[in-house]
């Protein structure tokens, strides 16, 4: 449970707010969304990561199972730390290499210490904190709250830019959603924390925020209706899918009401011309790219190129898997999708056993991370709340990991010759004293 470790929680709270870039702005007292140069973020993050590798490292045999469990998320983390070899800017690269280590290290953490069900506990708490700091700061200094990027009054509250916030509340609110509650306070908690996440993701209008959490649920609503309660294979819904999308590309059909209906121009406020100058940059290093987060902000000569083209100056592929290509190249991305792979398949299965209903919680997110990534990007992303979470999801929803975490029967050794010790974690020690 995690009352029984108040002080490793706490930790774990605190690092989970930092990743999604809600203290950032109180940090460097910039709106950099990447704080790269700033010496005081990187003091905290390195203080974080260290302490989560101490963590890693008492842990270490758990940790190194582990990561040899999933060789494609071992060899997306190794790319990226040799990538610094072909990149323009190698130290920029490695110190970026880096802090994606540590976040995914972060990952990897959670997933050896707590449950599903205490991992959506955890990410309650983390996104509860910073809904209820954003509204804290709209009434005691509403001016802080507004955005002037752009000359939008885009609303970030405490976070860095709009998106970033948009994001934070699209998560807490499908977090509330699927997390399960006992009694009349934690319901009226609960139902409170679902309308602020809600009003605050308004607020902050960020389009692609509200469309992916709106798509999210509509994907899990054909998955409990058509496959779990009717048994129509997940195959032919997700051909009905494409059939509607390839369909409406076909015909022609003219979307620009749909997207003014959302406050947005036809090509999406300019990404459909920058992701067709990322294409062509992707074009030219195909198999191992530039280098992990290698390439914007003049860390790669090329991307004055893009710049120029679309008249702007963007920080990343606004698409996590082009992002991926551009980075890591073809390598890369085969490697994240092989782990992607891994996870879908696995938590599918879980919603369909659907035991408790924080089961349906791990296709949830997988669902949103897959969506959330077609318009931003947390694929591979350095400092990420997002991405520690998609790792911690995809690990723990293997099934050797997911039995012994709630106390299960393991009907196989978890590598040859080698088991998971049971003092790694509270799951662990409880199946270690059932068997």
């Amino acid at each position: 449970m995690l009352t029984e470790r108040p002080k490793e929680i706490l930790f774990y709270i605190l690092v989970g707010i930092v990743l999604t870039g809600a203290l950032w702005r109180v940090f460097s007292g910039t709106s950099d969304p990447t704080l790269d140069g700033d010496a005081r973020t990187q003091i905290i993050l390195a203080a974080m990561y260290g302490v989560v590798g101490l963590f890693c490292v008492v842990q270490f045999r758990s940790t190194a199972w582990l990561l040899l469990h999933f060789p494609a998320l071992t060899g997306l983390l190794l790319l990226a730390c040799i990538s610094p070899l072909w990149s323009e800017e190698p130290d920029l690269v490695f110190r970026r290499a880096v802090s994606l280590f540590g976040t995914s290290l972060f990952g990897i953490l959670l997933a050896a210490r707590l449950n599903f069900a205490e991992q959506l506990r955890l990410a309650r708490w983390v996104f509860r904190l910073a809904a209820f700091a954003c509204l804290a700061l709209f009434i005691v200094a509403p001016g802080h709250g507004i955005s002037t990027d752009y000359g939008t009054g885009s609303v970030k509250a405490i976070f860095t830019h709009k998106n970033l916030f948009g994001a934070a509340m699209a998560l807490g609110l499908l977090v509330e959603w699927y997390a399960f509650d006992e009694g009349t306070f934690a319901r009226i908690t609960k139902f409170t924390s679902l309308g602020l996440c809600a009003g605050l993701l308004i607020v902050s209008r960020s389009i692609t925020s509200i469309v992916t959490v709106g798509a999210t649920f509509l994907i899990l609503w054909l998955f409990e209706k058509l496959h779990w309660r009717h048994r129509i294979p997940l195959s032919a819904i997700l051909l009905f899918l494409v059939s509607v999308v390839l369909g409406v590309a076909l015909v022609g059909v003219d979307t620009s009401r749909f997207t003014e209906l959302l406050g947005r121009s036809k090509d999406l406020t300019g990404r459909t011309e920058l992701w067709r100058s990322v294409g062509s940059m992707i074009a030219a290093r195909p198999v191992l790219g530039y280098g992990f987060s290698g390439f914007w902000g003049g860390a790669s000569s090329e991307s004055y190129a893009v710049e120029r083209y679309v008249g702007w100056s963007p920080t990343y592929s606004h698409n996590g898997y082009l992002e991926i290509l551009l980075n890591l190249g073809i390598v890369g991305c085969g490697l994240f999708l092989i782990f992607l792979y891994r996870g879908l398949t696995r938590v599918v299965h879980l919603a369909e056993q659907r035991r408790v209903k924080e089961d349906l919680w791990p296709l949830g997110f997988i669902v949103f991370f897959v969506v959330h990534n077609c318009a931003e990007c947390s694929i591979l992303w350095q400092n990420c709340f997002e991405w520690s979470l998609f790792i911690a999801t995809v690990v723990s929803a293997d099934p050797v990991v997911y039995a012994l975490m709630n106390g299960e029967s393991v009907s196989r050794e978890l590598s040859p010759g080698h088991a998971i010790e049971p003092e790694y974690s509270p799951g662990v020690q409880e199946y270690a004293k059932d068997t």
